[in-house]
């Protein structure tokens, strides 16, 4: 049994060598308690995350730090400096971080920083200028979470950034279908820029449907591919923390995967693109 996952089915699609799931988080709920968190699973650890890796078929991973935990990366980290070879951390800092503490942070593995405005708390829009300003140093990138809304609002201030950007889930384009077009267009205006990656993460954040198919999602997959292959990567979204009934993640990789038309897109998609966003070549 996959811990977290629906299916015990392997997917049909065969993944490519190194393919890298690139949003996934684990909780310990004993080791690191919780008080007033949004978000607060139980314990979803590393051990349990290998048998999705062996179901599904993927090697690599990156471990973006959960709203749950705050700017306490310590659990995170503790992973990543076991998993070194195969795994890279997003953090989550506010802006009393010090050089020392981000120098020890891309040690351990972390390549980048997250803002979660959906399960707010931690971080604030306001501080990214001033966060992006210290980790550019450090090659790192932006991570964002945010509702349609807050795309739209934040589109501008992103562009003006000088500093990798990614957006988590699909952008949530579908998530309010009133305002679907709006933030579809400013979606393809931060992609235009060059420096904007997007997270085929979580489809069920997105889409007007829990499950696949996703037929609000697919000509939307189908034009990102055509348009910006080098710069989409894919996640599961593992352990499905804000799902009380788990979606099966085989039957969301095949879903993905049929809507590309050639192996070498899905390789950039599934491997390619992850080793060069969180800088695994070479290892």
């Amino acid at each position: 049994m996959t811990p977290f996952s629906a299916g015990e089915s392997r997917p049909l699609t065969t993944l490519p060598v190194l393919a890298c799931d690139c949003h996934m988080h684990v909780f310990d709920s004993t080791r690191m308690p919780v008080a007033g968190a949004v978000v607060t699973p139980p314990t979803a650890s590393i051990d349990d995350y290998r048998k999705l890796q062996a179901r599904l078929g993927s090697s690599r991973h990156v471990l973006v730090q959960p709203s749950t935990y705050g700017t306490d990366n310590s659990l995170m980290v503790s992973v990543l400096e076991r998993n070194r070879d195969t795994a890279r951390g997003i953090a989550v800092v506010d802006e009393s971080v010090t050089d020392a503490e981000l120098d020890l942070l891309n040690d351990a593995g972390v390549v980048g920083i997250r803002f979660n405005q959906v399960q707010a708390g931690a971080t604030r829009l306001e501080m990214l200028q001033a966060l992006a300003a210290r980790i550019s140093r450090l090659g790192w990138h932006i991570q964002l979470h945010l509702t349609g809304e807050q795309l739209v609002e934040a589109a501008q201030p992103l562009l003006a950034l000088d500093i990798p950007i990614v957006l988590d889930h699909y952008a949530r384009i579908y998530h309010v279908p009133g305002i679907a077009s709006e933030v579809g267009k400013n979606l393809l205006r931060l992609m235009e820029s060059g420096r904007v990656w997007l997270k085929l993460s979580a489809p069920y954040l997105s889409s007007q449907s829990d499950q696949p198919p996703y037929p609000d999602l697919a000509q939307t997959v189908a034009t990102l591919c055509q348009r910006f292959s080098d710069r989409l990567v894919w996640g599961t979204d593992w352990p499905h923390a804000t799902e009380e009934d788990k979606p099966d993640d085989a039957k969301m990789v095949d879903w993905l995967s049929d809507l590309m038309p050639s192996p070498e897109l899905r390789l950039r998609v599934f491997a390619d693109n992850a080793a060069e966003l969180y800088r695994f070549q070479g290892d």
